[in-house]
Order: C-alpha cells, then structure tokens, then sequence
C-alpha cells in the first residue's frame, strides 16, 4: 500500500490530493466556510467582541463532517487577548470537543503547564494535539504522558530539534507546514535522515496515528 504525506495543520486553502492529505486550520473570524476537510476553531489571536457570534458558528459548523478537528484553540502568552477571556474562550471549545467527539488541536504559547491543567480540569476526553511543538525533548515527554500527540513542523529544518526527532515515540507524532511557505516532503525528508528510519516506514506510521486520532478515511 502506498501511504500519503500527511500535513496535519496548514493554513494553505488547497484540496488534498492522492500524494498529499492536509488538513487546513480555518479561523472563525471573517470566513469559515470551507468545502475540503480542515479542523475549525477560535484562535486565541482572533477572539473578537462578539464572543458570542465565534462560539455559536462554532458550534453550527463544528457538527458538519468536513470538520475533523477543533482547533486550533488554547492559549499565548504573546497575544493581546486578555487572558481571562483566552481561558474561557479555551474551555468552552474543549467542552465542544468532547461533546461532538472530535480531536482537539492546541495553539500554546508559553502557557503549557496552564494547557495541561485546564485540559485535566475540564476532562477532556479527546484527542488531543499539540500543533507546531518545537519545545525540549523534557517537556515533549511530559505531554506525551499524558496520552497528548504532538505535531512537529518547519522549525525542525534549523536542525537544533533533532535530539527531538531522535527520541520522541512515533506512535505520538504528526507532522506540519503551519502558515511557513514550505514543502511537508521536505520535514519528512529531514525527519527520516535525523532519525535513521525509512521514508515509507514513517509514512506508514503517520498513518496510522491519523487513522488513531480521526474518523475520516484518506489513501
């Protein structure tokens, strides 16, 4: 069987094709209406006035099968959303997760100890992945024991993550090209030279963990 690249979190628009399955993040705020499959969500960078109006779409469009996941939500330290209503916005869109049974993509910025505790306190019972993970190879074992995945994406060509790459299971990642103008073959590429594994081996595994993680037939 010959396996897709899977891109699991882009904010490229294009449709996947038979080599290449991504999923776009689309953002409620202006525009969420998208016929390809994409995970929606309220960014913490984007939570507008009407908090009302983002959670309500949400939950409309959050329902229709095209969506795979939710997200990606959470919380940045970096942003000037004021955190009280970043928290409130995150816990509602875990509690939406759960209850359309659907994956979780986490945006976190600064803030993991804090992610891990809400996501504890509002028993999430999803999937859970942290996109664009580009932290020490300490706090990725600590997310993972949790039972969270992990979505690793254009930082890892700098080279300074391959101690990452090295050690993280493979059972618990995904990959990712994020907002960079990069190519995903090209973080599947690096990612097998660093760890010493086979292109079709990794395709395979990855796979798998989308297989794992969401109710939608791809390949």
């Amino acid at each position: 069987m010959s396996f897709p690249y899977i891109n699991i979190h882009t904010h490229c628009t294009l449709a996947p094709t038979a080599q290449i399955f991504s999923l776009p993040n689309v953002i409620i705020s202006k525009n969420y209406l998208f016929p390809h499959p994409c995970s929606l969500g309220i960014h913490p960078w984007f939570v507008e006035r009407n908090v009302k109006a983002q959670l309500d779409a949400l939950h409309q469009y959050g329902k229709k099968q095209q969506v795979l996941a939710i997200g990606e939500c959470g919380l940045d330290k970096l942003c000037d959303t004021a955190w009280n209503i970043q928290e409130a916005i995150f816990r509602k869109q875990i509690s939406y997760a759960n209850s359309v049974q659907k994956p979780l993509i986490i945006h976190c910025v600064r803030a993991y100890q804090e992610c891990l505790r809400i996501l504890h306190e509002e028993k999430v019972r999803v999937p859970v992945i942290f996109h664009g993970f580009e932290k020490k190879t300490e706090l990725a074992t600590q997310i993972i024991r949790h039972g969270y995945f992990l979505s690793l994406g254009g930082a890892l060509l700098r080279g300074n993550k391959d101690s990452l790459i090295q050690h993280i299971p493979l059972d618990k990642i995904l990959l990712e090209t994020d907002d960079k103008s990069i190519n995903i073959v090209d973080i599947y590429a690096y990612f097998c030279r660093v760890r010493k594994i086979e292109l079709q081996y990794l395709k395979e595994q990855l796979y798998q963990n989308f297989k794992h993680i969401f109710s939608y037939p791809i390949g």
